[in-house]
């Protein structure tokens, strides 16, 4: 089981350092476009964003999640490149007419969705990143199944040194606006995709079987309205926003998103290495008591970065390098709510972990009724409490949407595959975190009291038994990553 454990965490710390480096664009764009940037025009950009999210999902409709659950079950090396095929065909069929839709539609969308249509070029563009994008999705959930964590993340960063450079240029240098910030996302779309296609072409074939096709489809898009629910959660609030306020309030509010990158790395990270590790450990006694230990692991870390970060945000958002402030002056008022997204990602995580024995029974349409309520619980606080509270209303409908979704989905699978969680441990866990702010709350929160806070929280885990000395030592060989597991 240690092993087991081991070999998940090496896994996760790869693709965390991919993540780290993918989101690091975000992160570091974030200063570029504050600072240069008006919160509209920033708003703007968000409002793109978010269609790209929707339709995103709506492209792969859950097709790299249907091939990875049926490529361990392919009988032989040619069966499972036979599938690799059908599924890769499949998704640029598909891709094509929805690409074509979106052009011939295009100067309807701007206007529905940015209110001018002077910015039609723009949704052109969008068509072709969602179809380049899109055709990327089998391909990486290949060299996922495959354990070739390094490879997946140096393609990952080739897209952020594309990101960046050409965002840089278009963006800073040559003052392209909008225009340069979706050239930049087309160009490193682009690059990606066909450098992941090259790395996979030895798994192609001109094959399409129909059979396979039935498979994929009656497994992945029950996660068409799923996804559609789960992005609706993320990302309709910033439509709601625009609505109800203006689009400068939709860039204040998407700021404080973007510093909540810290826990949304670790649960990113998680994901992508959790998924093909339950698939194969499979529904099976031991992995009962495996999962158990790997959700409590999740949490300890998980809560201690929100604790962490909560404590420094303050630094955090003031950091100034060269001159340049992490997040320019008029966005400055985001730093209230980033605690709250915090432990919005802190319930994104357990869901996560609680997903095994859904898959398992293949149960994958209680995912879109979870979701589906979970996007309804979302959009109903948004509407009840941001005018009322503005952008930190937006902040607690999406804590409530993802609360809503964990515990929903905590009852559903366990009914299908039930792990003997540790909820005891979880509770000292969150007693730590109590104790923490509690220190730095009689401290003033002055730097020492938080220092304080945070050394208290690790002395409440060992002193509560939350954590051993012995699984410290365990954690700490995880570093040691065997070249068979890192590439």
């Amino acid at each position: 089981m240690e092993s087991q454990i081991s070999r998940l965490a090496r896994q996760t710390i790869i693709y965390g350092a991919g993540n780290v480096l993918t989101r690091l664009v975000t992160f570091l764009l974030l200063p570029l476009f504050t600072n240069v940037l008006t919160p509209g025009e920033y708003g703007l950009t968000t409002l793109v964003y978010v269609f790209l999210g929707f339709m995103n999902i709506v492209y792969h409709y859950g097709i790299d999640t249907a091939f990875m659950r049926y490529h361990n079950e392919a009988n032989g090396s040619d069966a499972q490149r036979s599938l690799f095929s059908t599924a890769l065909w499949l998704s640029l069929g598909t891709s094509c007419a929805l690409s074509f839709l979106i052009l011939s539609a295009s100067s309807d969308l701007a206007v529905l969705l940015l209110g001018d249509g002077q910015y039609t070029h723009i949704l052109k563009a969008a068509a072709g990143i969602l179809l380049l994008d899109a055709v990327s999705h089998v391909p990486f959930a290949l060299l996922r199944l495959k354990g070739r964590a390094t490879l997946f993340v140096s393609i990952k960063l080739v897209n952020v040194v594309t990101t960046l450079g050409m965002n840089i240029y278009l963006v800073a240098m040559k003052g392209m606006g909008l225009d340069g910030i979706f050239l930049s996302v087309a160009a490193a779309s682009a690059v990606t995709t066909f450098s992941v296609l090259a790395a996979t072409a030895g798994s192609f074939q001109f094959v399409f079987k129909s059979n396979s096709v039935n498979s994929l489809l009656k497994f992945g898009l029950p996660f068409l309205p799923a996804g559609l629910a789960s992005i609706a959660m993320e990302s309709i609030d910033r439509y709601i926003l625009a609505g109800l306020t203006d689009a400068a309030t939709v860039g204040i509010y998407t700021a404080s998103y973007k510093l909540g990158i810290f826990m949304l790395l670790l649960t990113t990270a998680f994901q992508y290495a959790w998924q093909p590790f339950f698939l194969k450990a499979g529904k099976n006694p031991e992995s009962k008591e495996l999962f158990a230990r790997i959700f409590s692991h999740f949490m300890v870390i998980a809560l201690f970065v929100w604790t962490v970060i909560t404590l420094f945000i303050s630094e955090i958002v003031r950091l100034n390098v060269a001159g340049v402030s992490l997040i320019g002056p008029d966005f400055v008022e985001a730093e209230s709510i980033v605690p709250v997204i915090l432990m919005a990602y802190v319930f994104q995580g357990a869901y996560l972990n609680f997903l095994p024995g859904i898959y398992f029974e293949e149960k994958t349409k209680y995912i879109a009724l979870i979701t589906g309520l979970s996007a309804t619980v979302n959009i109903g606080v948004n509407f009840t409490l941001i005018p009322i509270y503005g952008i930190a209303g937006a902040a607690y409908a999406t804590l409530a949407g993802h609360g809503t979704m964990a515990v929903t989905t905590y009852f559903t699978s366990r009914k299908l595959f039930a792990v003997p969680y540790d909820w005891f441990r979880l509770f000292r866990t969150v007693a730590a975190v109590a104790i923490a702010l509690g220190t730095a709350y009689l401290f003033d929160y002055t730097f020492f009291g938080r220092v304080a806070g945070v050394t208290a929280f690790i002395g409440v885990l060992f002193l509560l038994k939350v954590i051993t000395p012995s699984e410290v030592s365990k954690i700490t060989s995880v570093l040691q990553p065997s070249s068979k597991e890192t590439d």
